[in-house]
């Protein structure tokens, strides 16, 4: 393959993403003049409060951790077609179960706690999963119902938790105790809270890629994700497959819930996720459900959140002006699936005039 073929091959695969964050980046400009707000100090501010210096940009990252864990669990069960929308639910169930499991075995050393407490995080969110999972093969129950129901059960679940059997007896407030010292996962930067939570989640990223697009499973998931009839007359059990899928994918939740637990909070209260899961959507939307993607649609989205508060400092613009941009990827992503960029990418590899092609579906 020349180096022509692979541009090419690249902007095919980021074109859609681009098209969807410069115009959700246009229309927030418009809202600001619209506004007599300068679009300039706006971003500046935004964009600013993470690449400032290092401690901001860590900051970034931080607020990335939660975003990359969810994201990559919305775009692994969408690579087969099950529409998880209950990332938010598996992250708090891994929440759950990592508090307990921080609170409980409290004399353990690191080296065994911090493994016990992911994992305790990933049974959480993965038994979240596989209840929609079972109920998608077995009674072809829609999962994006049951998914979206489960996040409410979590988020009543947490605020029964912590003013019940978890409360803290130290303190009259709904929150959980303390989770134990040798729980707490060591920082990659001193004076930061950028975590190794976050590595963990650039490896399974890293991982679930390999598994996707380069193993027999991944083949499976894709298959079902096309065309779960034609994958059922090639021999793929499909619906063993799919609820696989969602216990793997409730579990990468749950493990960001536990990476949050562990890495930022330390204590299980209500109102733990500003709404990650949902997020994770846009994340996965912005990037085609491909994990590696994830990577870098995360960050956008961590950056986005990062900056709300320094804009509304600083622009004396309303922090909810990041949820309209965030919106507007979602809308903008959809509808690019609907146009046909053909004719751009032909111009990097005839070097011919962009000829419009009104055809149905776009341009």
């Amino acid at each position: 393959m020349n180096y022509k073929n692979q541009f090419k091959r690249i902007l095919r695969i980021s074109i859609k993403p681009i098209f969807a964050f410069t115009g959700a980046l246009l229309v927030g400009t418009i809202i600001f003049l619209l506004t007599n707000v300068n679009p300039i100090t706006a971003f500046s501010a935004m964009f600013g409060a993470s690449f400032k210096n290092l401690s901001s940009f860590s900051q970034a990252l931080v607020q990335t951790s939660p975003l990359l864990f969810t994201g990559i669990a919305v775009a692994f069960a969408f690579q087969a077609s099950v529409y998880n929308i209950g990332a938010e639910g598996q992250f708090l169930a891994g929440a759950i179960m990592a508090t307990w499991a921080g609170v409980s075995f409290y004399n353990l050393p690191s080296i065994i706690m911090i493994p016990i407490v992911i994992l305790a995080g990933a049974i959480g969110g993965g038994i979240w999963g596989f209840i929609p999972g079972y109920l998608k093969a077995k009674y072809n129950v829609s999962e994006i119902i049951t998914t979206i129901m489960f996040n409410f059960i979590a988020i009543r679940l947490i605020g029964y938790l912590v003013k019940g059997p978890l409360k803290t007896p130290e303190k009259n407030v709904p929150q959980s105790a303390k989770i134990a010292k040798t729980a707490i996962l060591p920082t990659i930067m001193e004076g930061s809270h950028l975590h190794i939570g976050f590595i963990l989640g650039l490896i399974i990223a890293v991982a679930l890629f390999i598994i996707i697009f380069k193993t027999y499973f991944g083949y499976e998931i894709r298959a079902i994700g096309s065309n779960p009839k034609a994958a059922a007359l090639n021999g793929i059990k499909v619906n063993k497959t799919m609820v696989t899928t969602m216990i793997i994918s409730g579990a990468i939740a749950g493990i960001g819930g536990a990476i949050q637990i562990t890495g930022v909070s330390y204590i299980l209260y209500e109102g733990l996720s500003p709404g990650y899961g949902y997020t994770a959507v846009a994340v996965s939307l912005l990037a085609n459900s491909n994990p590696l993607g994830v990577i870098i649609s995360s960050f956008v989205f961590g950056v986005l959140r990062t900056g709300a508060s320094a804009m509304q400092r600083v622009a004396n613009v309303s922090s909810v002006i990041v949820s309209v941009i965030e919106g507007t990827i979602v809308i903008l992503i959809v509808v690019s699936n609907n146009i046909s960029f053909n004719n751009i990418l032909n111009i990097f590899s005839s070097g011919e005039k962009c000829k419009i092609d009104y055809r149905e579906g776009g341009l």
